[in-house]
């Protein structure tokens, strides 16, 4: 089976919005397209996703779960994009590390030093971050390690 990462974007729409018809909105599309859609996914997956009721749309445990892994999927995804338009524009690779306010300056050069000379052709990016953004910015493929 191969997961349809547009069907994901769908799933974690609905959950977002905790209503087909407002993440119908956001997403541009008719609200019985989106229905079809989770609707073919949950097939695919093979268990329910959401409980529909007529207070809006509840996650399931199996449906939380494929949209945690959906998140990280999406920022795979971005990040291969990226990468094979750097390669093909015969750009340099970037390297982008985060890290907390804990870790100093002069840390970041002790750590990175053995990876420069190792890797003369990767050009490091350091974007400091709060722990919490640094997950977030992981899980979404901003950054490459944290």
């Amino acid at each position: 089976m191969r997961l349809d990462l547009n069907k994901l974007d769908h799933l974690i729409a609905v959950a977002e919005e905790g209503s087909l018809t407002r993440a119908a909105a956001r997403l541009h599309l008719s609200q019985q397209a989106l229905s079809t859609s989770i609707r073919v996914l949950e097939r695919e997956v093979g268990v329910p996703l959401l409980e529909r009721g007529s207070a809006g749309v509840t996650v399931l445990p199996a449906g939380a779960a494929l949209i945690e892994d959906a998140r990280v999927l999406n920022g795979v995804a971005r990040a291969a994009l990226r990468r094979a338009r750097h390669i093909g524009r015969g750009e340099t690779q970037a390297l982008r590390i985060g890290y907390t306010p804990a870790v100093t300056g002069d840390e970041l050069v002790t750590l990175l030093a053995p990876v420069t000379e190792a890797h003369p052709d990767i050009t490091p990016e350091i974007h400091q971050r709060y722990p919490s953004e640094l997950s977030a910015a992981l899980l979404a493929g901003d950054l490459d390690i944290g």
